[in-house]
């Protein structure tokens, strides 16, 4: 029997992520994405 790994918590959080940007590339622009992903990203500091 092979078991199955479990991908690590960061690996499946990114695939996510990646995921939903690509859904909802064709209506917000990446240049919109990623200036969420940076104001997220500063709130966290």
């Amino acid at each position: 029997m092979t078991e199955t790994k479990k991908p690590s918590p960061m690996k499946d959080f990114t695939d996510k992520l990646f995921d939903l940007c690509r859904e909802y590339q064709q209506e917000i622009p990446p240049h919109k994405i990623a200036e969420v992903l940076r104001d997220y990203a500063e709130r966290l500091d």
